[in-house]
């Protein structure tokens, strides 16, 4: 067995490397994929619920009659700390639901369509509610 480390070449210094450093690329793959699905990521249903409290009608980012929770009102709130794309909105009246924004109703998941709040904010809204008021 050489001394010289130097003198070895890369493959003589692979065999010579103790077992615990040899280590396989499969079984990282499989802790990355379980720690990617089991640990949290920020993940969601599409339209998961959200809540949205009378502050927000006060805040002025509400439109139609009632209140967020009544009526014909649909609010929007761009930051919301429950939401994965920070979106949570009612349409008109219905039970506040997180969201995204979007261009088409391609877009939008699980056939949803794609929702004109106003005149530069569009926002996807569950298939169930499409042919509702404002639509």
């Amino acid at each position: 067995m050489r001394t010289n480390l130097e003198s070895l070449t890369d493959k003589e210094t692979l065999v010579i490397a103790p077992s615990f450093m040899r280590i396989s690329v499969l079984p990282l793959l499989l802790m990355t994929v379980f720690c990617l699905t089991s640990l949290g990521c920020e993940t969601q249903s599409p339209y998961a619920a959200c809540e949205l409290d009378e502050e927000v009608t006060k805040k002025g980012i509400c439109t139609g009659e009632g209140t967020a929770a009544t009526g014909t009102t649909s609010c929007v709130v761009r930051q919301h700390p429950h939401c994965v794309a920070s979106i949570c909105l009612s349409h008109f009246g219905s039970t506040p639901f997180c969201s995204e924004t979007c261009a088409t109703d391609l877009d939008c998941p699980e056939s949803g369509f794609c929702w004109n709040f106003s005149d530069d904010q569009r926002y996807c809204v569950m298939a169930e509610r499409k042919g509702l008021t404002g639509n």
